[in-house]
């Protein structure tokens, strides 16, 4: 369901190919920490983050599970958080279950 066609399922086309223009969902998680952490300790943190997840064993269970491991530093994982969001408000809101 996201922008691009997964690994595992090359001929598997999106509903954006499908001509669902508006259809894109992931699961994804992500840290969050509270205002005012030290920013060595937020450095310490995205290293170790993102190095786990470009780890081999981390690399292998994702993709056993069709899900790509994927990692974004905070400016860019804000921006995904805040661009989804909008997207999942407006699904929402078209389902009538938000007003």
């Amino acid at each position: 369901m996201g922008a691009k066609r997964i690994d595992s399922f090359p001929k598997l086309p999106t509903f954006k190919e499908l001509g669902y223009k508006d259809v894109e969902f992931y699961i994804w998680a992500g840290i969050f920490t509270p205002q005012g952490v030290p920013e060595p300790v937020l450095t310490k943190l995205r290293a170790a983050v993102r190095d786990a997840i470009k780890s081999p064993d981390t690399v292998r269970i994702f993709d056993a599970a069709g899900s790509p491991p994927a990692y974004q530093d905070a400016p860019e994982f804000a921006e995904f958080v805040k661009v989804d969001s909008a997207r999942l408000i407006t699904a929402v809101k078209k389902m009538g279950k938000l007003e």
